[in-house]
């Protein structure tokens, strides 16, 4: 691919203006860029890796979701709408994508009267968008032959599935490359100022001039915000743990009902993968710190005392690994257009990032041509 910091064309090649520049290659830094380059615009993206998808991007479980609460947020919505472009998406790009239903099962009669009343919430504030049916314990078990006698029923949610997210950020790199989108790896953004109608952009590759600036840093978007002069808060950086096994026969996601979250759990479930592999988890546990950390015994121990007796087959584990994300400061997606730093900021684009970013792009898109992108 051009523009890594090795291969990076000199200076004087470069267009004097480029009418946006996105700072950050996660799935949602490329799914906006892929939007705004539809449009014909001349686009520069800024990474601080050597690569697109190596940050937030890489450590997640690759679910398309549904059901994400709170319903009135801003992620939910910008999911439910993500959510049904990716068949086209994906299609066109030619990534695998498997659509399969999500189980959200309890254990014992006892907890019939929370059963109905989560599928009623669901089925009101769902709509028409996503189908979901009763199962007792028959109909589940001819979905899952594999899933515990121990569960009783369950809610199908029709709508859910797995994307190949490395296909998925290697197809939009290389068609945005083909389509003259400019990248520059290894490189870090430190600061801009605004004159005019321009933002001078201050980065670890030189200086880059721009009509207006896409702040999609992941992780580390509430410190680019404060050096584009916006502060939108902090994130707490979030590790999520995740067991990845073979040789474990599932076809749908599964995930019990109802979901408390612990200290060392958000809920999660049991995700089939594209790969053939199924995934326990995530968990999730606050970070005093970005970075330094990862998966342990401990987040292991959690995984298979929640999801493995939902099951009476055991798989081989193939891996444990986590990702750390941005914990939203306000408990919510934050995508704001700055005025006075003609930039859009992207802040705490949590799960379900991944589902909601064709959304989120739409969002962006919106903004800028509010703001004069034309």
């Amino acid at each position: 691919m051009s523009g890594t910091k090795a291969q990076a064309e000199p200076e004087v090649d470069r267009p004097q203006v480029y009418d946006v520049g996105i700072i950050g290659a996660g799935i949602v830094g490329l799914m906006v860029c892929h939007r705004i380059a539809s449009r014909g615009r001349r686009l520069v993206v800024f990474e601080k890796n050597s690569a697109p998808g190596l940050g937030v991007t890489q450590g997640q479980s690759s679910v398309i979701h549904v059901v994400q609460l709170p319903f009135g947020s801003l992620k939910s919505k910008l999911a439910r709408d993500g959510n049904k472009q990716f068949d086209g998406i994906c299609a066109d790009l030619g990534v695998p994508l498997l659509r399969l239903p999500s189980l959200l099962v309890v254990r014992g009669w006892l907890r019939t009267p929370v059963l109905l009343g989560a599928y009623f919430y669901l089925k009101r504030n769902l709509g028409h968008d996503f189908r979901l049916e009763l199962a007792g314990k028959g109909s589940l078990q001819r979905m899952e032959p594999k899933l515990s006698e121990s569960i009783t029923a369950g809610i199908v949610v029709h709508g859910y599935g797995v994307v190949d997210w490395q296909r998925l950020v290697e197809r939009l790199a290389e068609d945005l490359a083909r389509n003259g989108v400019a990248f520059e790896f290894n490189t870090e953004v430190d600061g801009a100022d605004v004159s005019g109608e321009r933002v001078h952009l201050h980065t670890s590759s030189g200086e880059f001039t721009c009509r207006f600036v896409v702040n999609a840093a992941g992780l580390y978007s509430d410190e680019v915000a404060r050096k584009m002069g916006v502060d939108l808060g902090e994130h707490t950086p979030g590790l999520g743990a995740m067991a990845e096994f073979s040789d474990l026969p599932v076809r749908s996601i599964i995930a019990p009902l109802p979901i408390r979250p612990a200290k060392r759990t958000k809920g999660g479930a049991i995700i089939p993968t594209t790969r053939g592999t199924v995934i326990f988890g995530p968990t999730l546990r606050e970070l005093e710190k970005k970075e330094g950390s990862s998966a342990d015994e401990e987040d292991l121990r959690v995984l298979m005392k929640k999801f493995g007796p939902m099951l009476t087959a055991q798989g081989k584990l193939v891996r444990l690994f986590s990702g750390v994300r941005p914990i939203s400061p306000t408990g919510d997606f934050i995508i704001e257009y700055a005025k006075a730093a003609r930039t859009v900021n992207l802040v705490g684009i949590e799960s379900p990032g991944l589902t909601a970013s064709p959304a989120i792009a739409d969002l962006v898109l919106h903004k800028l041509e509010e703001a004069g992108l034309t």
